[in-house]
C-alpha cells in the first residue's frame, strides 16, 4: 500500500509540477501547442465570433476558423507527445525521433484508428439503451493499446501488444487516470473562457484568449506528463531512463 501511495504521489507530481515546469525547462513543447492556438482565437476575435454566443455557433464551421483549427489540433497532438517524450526519461533529446521505436508506433496507430471506426460503426446499430455499457466495455478492454502506443513513443522497443495486455494493465489504469485529472478540470475551465468571452468588452475578450491560449499549452504539458507518468507507475526513478533500444553488437 505504502508503495502504491507514494507512485501515486510520484505520479500526480510529474503530471502536474513537471508538466507546468516544461514552460521554463523546455518552453518550445508548450508553445507548440499555444501559437496555432494564439492564431486561432486572434482569427475567431476578428470574425467577430466572440460578439455573441449565436455568432459562435454561426461562424463555427466557417473554414478559414478550420484551416487554423487543424493546426491547432496537430500542435496539441504533437505538444503532447513531446511532453510524454521528456518525462518519459528522453529529456533534453525529446526532439530526436530516431528513438521512438516506430514499427509498434505505427501499428499501435493504425490499432488506435480502427478502434475509432469500430466505435462510430456501433453507434449505427448497437441500440441506445445498451450503448453506454458497450462503450465502457470496449473502453475496458482495449485500455492496454494506450500502453501499446505510448510506450514507443518513449523509446520503450521491449513493448509489444502481447507485453502489453499481459503486464500492462496497471500502466493503463494509470494513464487512463491521470490523463482525466490532466485533461478534464483544464478543459471545463477552458470552455468557461469562451463562455465568459461571449459579449465581454474589447480588451476583457482578449485578455480571456491570451489566459487561454496559455491554458491549452499548460493542458498539453499535463496530459503529456500524464502518459509519461502512467507508463512509468509504480517503477523505481532511476528506471525511468533505461527504455531505449540496446546497442547492436559489435
Amino acid at each position: 500500500m505504502k508503495n502504491f501511495v507514494g507512485a501515486a504521489a510520484r505520479g500526480f507530481r510529474t503530471v502536474f509540477a513537471g508538466g507546468t515546469s516544461l514552460f521554463w525547462l523546455a518552453p518550445i513543447i508548450p508553445l507548440i501547442a499555444i501559437v496555432p492556438e494564439f492564431v486561432q482565437h486572434v482569427t475567431e476575435i476578428r470574425m467577430g465570433m466572440f460578439e455573441s454566443r449565436e455568432a459562435f455557433s454561426a461562424l463555427a464551421n466557417d473554414e478559414t476558423r478550420w484551416m487554423f483549427g487543424f493546426a491547432k489540433i496537430a500542435g496539441l497532438f504533437i505538444a503532447i507527445l513531446a511532453a510524454a517524450r521528456y518525462w518519459g526519461g528522453l529529456r533534453e533529446s525529446w526532439w530526436d525521433l530516431r528513438n521512438i521505436a516506430w514499427k509498434p508506433f505505427l501499428i499501435a496507430v493504425v490499432l488506435q484508428i480502427a478502434l475509432a471506426g469500430l466505435l462510430a460503426g456501433l453507434e449505427q446499430v448497437v441500440p441506445a439503451s445498451i450503448k453506454d455499457v458497450v462503450d465502457l466495455a470496449i473502453m475496458i478492454l482495449t485500455l492496454p493499446l494506450l500502453v501499446y502506443l505510448v510506450g514507443p513513443i518513449l523509446g520503450d522497443h521491449t513493448m509489444t501488444l502481447k507485453r502489453a495486455y499481459s503486464s500492462g494493465w496497471l500502466k493503463a489504469i494509470a494513464i487512463g487516470v491521470l490523463g482525466l485529472l490532466a485533461f478534464w478540470p483544464a478543459q471545463q475551465l477552458h470552455g468557461l473562457n469562451h463562455e465568459w468571452a461571449f459579449g465581454a468588452a474589447a480588451w476583457q475578450v482578449w485578455a480571456l484568449m491570451i489566459w487561454d491560449t496559455l491554458l491549452v499549452g499548460l493542458m498539453a504539458c499535463w496530459m503529456g506528463s500524464a502518459l509519461a507518468a502512467g507508463y512509468l507507475f509504480g517503477e523505481p526513478a532511476e528506471d525511468h531512463g533505461s527504455m531505449a533500444a540496446p546497442e547492436p553488437a559489435a
